[in-house]
């Protein structure tokens, strides 16, 4: 079973605590994907990413802990959008700061972090905040998952869309994991009328030169990608391959010497 920090009463917080120091925190916002996903999608799909990871190490004898997660961040780029909440870097810095204190406080001193958000302003502040941390507990560690520019594209070759690639708002991928997680909560009828859209393309150089809103940036109905050809086996797929991504993370950048053999003993698979 899980550690997961929601369901868990104090006596099983602080035995667990005596077991393991890492801890895995989701933090992510309430953000439009398209018209037919649900606010949370970027929320859900962080906390499936560490639940997957955390399963997997606990396979191995790894446990660890799964923080309740952050569900606010910096999210300008869709605020132009209903529903997108976003909140000042410096208000997200301080939570990120004091939510990975007070787990350092109680024992929980490697963390690691994972959004279902990519935006860079969001991602610097959050990386701020576990640095922060290290002011007070000089043997605090973390590290951000980079899973959205190194760990995504191993999963491009499972997807059924023209461009993978360019799929990085709502389309193809997200639309598949909220499928595989939560189908009730994606609207088909609206899905089922969506043509693809790669402007994505050009999404980067855009915004290079300033581009600050999804609408300008090419999506004005909040998604990139071909969404209508998601499935909920691809969602399923791609959240295995990242989970192996991130469980490599783990092993390289928290857990180094304690478990040297730990790539060898999961095992990857990357191709399906």
């Amino acid at each position: 079973m899980l550690n997961k920090m929601h369901a868990m009463n104090r006596d099983q917080f602080k035995e667990l605590s005596t077991k393991t120091d890492l801890a895995f925190l989701p933090v992510s916002p309430m953000e439009a994907h398209g018209p037919h996903l649900p606010l949370s999608a970027d929320v859900l799909t962080a906390c499936q990413m560490a639940e997957d990871t955390a399963r997997k190490l606990q396979d191995n004898g790894i446990e660890s802990l799964i923080a309740t997660p952050i569900t606010y961040c910096l999210a300008d780029a869709a605020s132009c959008f209903p529903g997108t909440t976003t909140i000042r870097a410096e208000t997200l810095t301080a939570i990120v700061e004091d939510v990975c204190t007070g787990l350092a406080r109680q024992g929980f001193k490697k963390m690691m972090l994972i959004s279902g958000h990519a935006e860079g302003p969001s991602i610097d502040a959050i990386k701020q905040g576990a640095e922060n941390v290290k002011q007070k507990y000089s043997d605090f560690e973390f590290h951000f998952s980079d899973f959205f520019a190194e760990g995504l594209p191993k999963a491009f070759h499972v997807c059924k869309g023209e461009h993978p690639e360019w799929d990085i708002h709502a389309g193809e991928i997200e639309t598949a994991q909220i499928m595989y997680l939560h189908p009730e909560w994606v609207d088909m009828k609206i899905l089922n009328t969506l043509k693809p859209n790669h402007a994505a393309e050009h999404f980067f150089e855009k915004l290079e030169a300033g581009v600050d809103n999804f609408i300008d940036l090419g999506a004005p109905d909040t998604y990139f990608g071909d969404p209508r050809v998601a499935t909920a086996e691809t969602g399923r797929k791609i959240f295995d391959i990242i989970s192996d991504f991130i469980v490599e993370e783990v092993e390289k950048n928290l857990l180094k010497s304690e478990n040297d053999t730990l790539k060898e003993a999961i095992g990857w698979r990357y191709s399906l």
